[in-house]
């Protein structure tokens, strides 16, 4: 069966427990590798254990998200839980295959300080992912430029994942090399569907970022596997060309992303 790679989803999260099994059985029977990607040192913990009993199907990351450096309330501040993760991914390096989801994120700082802090971290993650030849997954929600600038002081295999910039920002990423992934909105957005069209295609790549609800034709239904189907067709119908030279497309491209040199 052709294989397809979920670029970029959440197998740790909540919304899934109990359900981990099933869904790597529907991603052995669809033909799809999934990218699991982590929060913090919980999700990371569980996502290596989730990746040894299903190394067939899934690929592990870990790397602090950028919600979790600025959240309040377990009793550490971000300094802690960097120190607590950077431990953890030296200690487990051979086992990880990339650092994520890392990142920034401007929508949720209330001042300059938490935009700060982000920075700190993000700048640790890429680090390490540089240190150790890893390929990285990042968060940009409203600091792509942010992101873009940071990036050039580092030499790495990057995925914008969920790309929500500007045509002159993703223009910005495809002269750099990035990756941009388009997940199942693609399906339903105009607004996406026109950022994919100009994007270069050696670096297209698709996600469900699940377990995220999606409107539209998914009825507000958490994402699972079998979404990759429809965003895949959604790509050869916003390009132009068949399904089965996109899914070889989105294949090459993948396994450039997270194995090539």
């Amino acid at each position: 069966m052709r294989v397809l790679v979920d670029a970029h989803v959440h197998l740790t999260d909540g919304e899934y427990e109990g359900m981990e099994d099933i869904i790597a059985d529907m991603l052995r029977r669809m033909g799809i590798i999934a990218v699991s990607v982590s929060m913090d040192i919980e999700t990371g913990r569980k996502n290596l254990t989730l990746a040894e009993k299903h190394n067939d199907v899934i690929i592990p990351f870990v790397g602090l998200h950028p919600w979790c450096v600025n959240e309040k309330g377990d009793g550490s501040d971000y300094n802690e839980r960097l120190e607590n993760i950077c431990s953890f991914i030296h200690s487990n390096i051979e086992r990880i295959k990339g650092i994520g989801e890392i990142g920034l994120d401007r929508a949720i700082v209330k001042d300059e300080d938490e935009f700060k802090a982000q920075v700190k971290v993000f700048e640790k993650m890429l680090s390490i992912a540089e240190r150790y030849d890893k390929p990285v997954s990042i968060h940009s929600r409203r600091a792509v430029d942010d992101v873009i600038n940071i990036l050039g002081s580092y030499r790495l295999k990057v995925l914008l994942h969920w790309f929500s910039g500007s045509k002159k920002q993703l223009a910005m990423a495809n002269d750099k090399g990035y990756y941009v992934s388009y997940g199942p909105v693609l399906v339903y957005s105009k607004e996406k569907q026109v950022l994919l069209s100009n994007t270069t295609r050696d670096l297209i790549l698709i996600e469900t970022d699940g377990p995220v609800r999606y409107g539209s034709c998914f009825s507000n239904r958490m994402a699972v596997p079998s979404f990759l189907v429809s965003v895949a067709y959604a790509v050869a119908n916003t390009l132009g060309i068949d399904y089965n030279s996109t899914t070889s497309m989105l294949l090459e491209n993948s396994m450039r992303y997270l194995y090539d040199a």
